[in-house]
């Protein structure tokens, strides 16, 4: 029989044995040896399908916008008047007044045009005048015959009539009214907006005004740095001194020679009386 020790030694080796051996079949196993197939599975969730893309649609051209036509303002048109507002009678009567044929449209003064050498009727165009309405302005001073009307003369501003004995406008007013010209006693300074509604753009020289105040109208060549003498406004300037009032020359088609002018001094600007 062996002994305790040598049989503890036998079952090591045996022992040894059996694990070294299950040891190599583990290896085995795990390396794929062994002659066994090992099957992985990857749990792999489903792609969800691509829903097509539905085809967008062609914008449809837009049409291009036809541009507005600016519109052409409806050209004024005057009835004719005599000195009593009546109708003119051609070879007999001078045409006094003019009717403007627009809604709620005015009546206008057409000045008296006398030929140079001749005494002049006191509405001649060429007269100029100091502003002055009522108690405000400045008192005007003698502006001479149709000749000399940029020139202070000896002549008196009337030429004719006894109301209007200084050259300022409120006595023009005054003896205009006095006379009733064109049946009417209710004459005035137009504003700056109504002097400028007499401007006629189709004009190709001065004055651009409609054709009924052309030969009634007076205006000053264009001369750089030169202040243009034009139809006094009842309008105020906006910035210049109380004592200013706006004055419109026809000299320029687009109607803009509007300018602060004093009411006296020596601007003797030209006048033209509206009535409603």
């Amino acid at each position: 029989m062996l002994t305790t020790a040598q049989s503890n030694v036998n079952l090591f080796k045996k022992s040894g044995l059996f694990l070294a051996v299950a040891l190599s079949a583990s290896l085995l196993t795990a390396c794929g040896g062994g002659g066994g197939t090992t099957t992985i599975t990857t749990d792999t969730t489903p792609t969800t399908p691509t829903t097509p893309t539905t085809p967008t649609t062609p914008t449809t051209p837009t049409t291009p916008t036809t541009p507005t036509t600016p519109t052409t303002p409806t050209a004024k048109t005057f009835a004719s008047m005599n000195a009593t507002g009546g109708s003119v009678v051609q070879g007999i009567d001078r045409v006094a007044c003019v009717k403007d044929n627009s809604p709620n449209g005015k009546t206008w003064e057409i000045k008296t045009n006398e030929a140079a050498g001749t005494t002049p009727d006191f509405r001649d165009k060429d007269y100029g005048y100091f502003w002055k309405v009522g108690t405000v302005g400045e008192t005007g001073m003698q502006a001479g015959t149709a000749v000399t009307a940029n020139l202070l003369s000896s002549f008196p501003c009337q030429a004719s009539g006894t109301n209007l004995t200084r050259c300022d406008t409120d006595s023009y007013i005054r003896a205009v009214n006095a006379a009733r010209l064109c049946g009417k006693s209710n004459w005035r300074l137009p504003s700056r907006d109504e002097l400028m509604g007499l401007i006629d753009t189709t004009r190709t020289t001065a004055p651009f005004t409609y054709a009924e105040f052309v030969g009634s109208t007076s205006f000053d060549a264009e001369n750089a740095g030169q202040l243009i003498r034009g139809y006094w406004t009842s309008t105020p300037s906006a910035t210049a001194p109380a004592t200013n009032r706006l004055a419109v020359s026809f000299s320029r088609k687009d109607g803009e020679r509007v300018q602060d002018h004093p009411m006296g001094g020596t601007i003797n600007n030209y006048i033209r009386l509206i009535a409603d």
